[in-house]
């Protein structure tokens, strides 16, 4: 398909990229302890983006029989496109990244049935009145990019992995839940994932009351990504080209933690959002964004790039009906040296923190949260005395990540985030207790 775009844009544009993909995904998925769904979906699409008369036009289409009309529409959008101020890479020698391993497409939805009911009565069996959802998807990924500088290239991913949210009705609701990164082609251990949504049941048996107030927080792997999530919105070339992030003049500044180190990997073996190039053909590459608490600069696709002035870091985002912007793939932070019942040890009155909803909800440009706390705990003396109810944590991002007492020493795969527990030495605690 992206050949053919080539040959009929050829003459007509001077320059012209496609981009071509092709995903197989299966999903197996369970409701309230029973099979509710199995289904296989097919999807493929084109993108096509030129530069016509210095200026940027894009469109898509999924109708292998429509080629010429999606050139058509990707011609006329360039009349009233950006102007074009880059240039549609050559060809770069790539880097080597495992993202298909076939064992992983190996495994029948038979299998993810089985393993499905296995994990279920496993943890009923520890914890009977707790009903659990599970969602297996295996995704097979295709995907084809070509532009009339001579890049043709080419990547298939393997994507599998289960997600589990368990719920009781205990004093009110309490949800529970765990994530298994199974893209590597490994079997499913059931053992681990029972003990883990085991153990936070039973955490979770005696209600403890939490006043609202400045506490010591501990945030598990599972909770840490929406507290990142300014951080990884501020960082992005689209807003350094408009001026509005917080991040804007302070590359080379100390502006979190120096326990903190936080990297974008898209060259991560068997990591969900891996692949040997970007979205416009560009070398992926594991780019550190910040060094011990030192910003180190933005991520930038070839558009917002030559806008600032800098060069492409390999960050172009995309799917086949959506034009590049810059965007992270798996975002690791480095891990400390501290074990998780050190960091706990320390605290006299606190919380530990395994699962927030809400971080799309606040002003991210700001670097604003406002989380509510699904799954959390209080701390007494060093240990856990019982779950808390109705709780929520705000704060800014930045300074939150400014005043971390300790970062864990093992890191949980979570599929495209890979990150150990962070202890934040005070945050804002609201709490329906008063």
């Amino acid at each position: 398909m992206t050949s053919e775009v080539l040959e009929l844009a050829a003459g007509r544009a001077s320059a012209v990229e496609t981009y071509g993909v092709e995903v197989d995904r299966t999903t197996v998925e369970f409701r309230q302890n029973e099979l509710q769904a199995q289904a296989t979906r097919l999807t493929q699409g084109c993108g096509v983006r030129v530069i016509a008369e210095g200026r940027v036009g894009f469109s898509s289409t999924t109708d292998r029989d429509g080629l010429e009309d999606v050139v058509n529409a990707a011609m006329e959008t360039a009349r009233f496109g950006r102007p074009a101020q880059f240039r549609l890479p050559g060809p770069e020698r790539l880097p080597r990244v495992s993202c298909m391993e076939n064992r992983v497409m190996l495994v029948a939805p038979a299998r993810m049935v089985e393993w499905g009911r296995d994990l279920i009565t496993a943890v009923r069996s520890r914890v009977p009145d707790m009903k659990l959802d599970l969602t297996f998807t295996r995704t097979y990924r295709e995907v084809t990019l070509a532009n009339t500088s001579g890049l043709e290239e080419s990547f298939v991913r393997a994507e599998f992995d289960l997600w589990v949210s368990g719920l009781i009705v205990r004093d009110g609701l309490f949800w529970v839940s765990d994530y298994v990164n199974l893209s590597d082609g490994r079997q499913l251990e059931l053992e681990p994932v029972a003990n883990r949504l085991t153990a936070l049941a039973r955490h979770g048996r005696t209600r403890a009351r939490l006043k609202s107030g400045s506490y010591p927080v501990v945030v598990m792997p599972t909770g840490l990504a929406g507290f990142l999530l300014p951080l990884e919105v501020g960082v992005s070339g689209k807003l350094r080209e408009k001026k509005t992030t917080p991040l804007l003049g302070r590359e080379s500044e100390q502006v979190l933690d120096p326990k903190v180190t936080i990297a974008d990997n898209g060259i991560r073996n068997h990591a969900l959002a891996s692949a040997p190039f970007d979205g416009e053909g560009v070398p992926r590459r594991r780019s550190v964004l910040f060094d011990r608490g030192t910003f180190q600069g933005f991520a930038f696709d070839l558009a917002t790039a030559a806008a600032c002035g800098a060069r492409t870091t390999g960050s172009a985002s995309r799917d086949y009906d959506s034009a590049p912007v810059p965007g992270l793939t798996n975002i690791e932070l480095e891990p400390g040296a501290t074990r998780l019942e050190d960091a706990l040890r320390g605290v006299t009155e606190g919380l530990i923190v395994y699962d927030v909803i809400g971080g799309g909800q606040s002003n991210l440009l700001a670097g604003e949260v406002a989380l509510s706390v699904v799954c959390g705990f209080k701390v007494e003396n060093g240990a856990v005395v019982g779950r808390v109810k109705d709780a929520m944590i705000a704060g800014n991002a930045y300074e939150m990540f400014k005043d971390v007492e300790a970062v864990g020493d093992t890191p949980r795969d979570l599929g495209s985030y890979f990150l150990p527990f962070v202890k934040f030495a005070r945050l804002r605690v609201a709490t329906k207790e008063g």
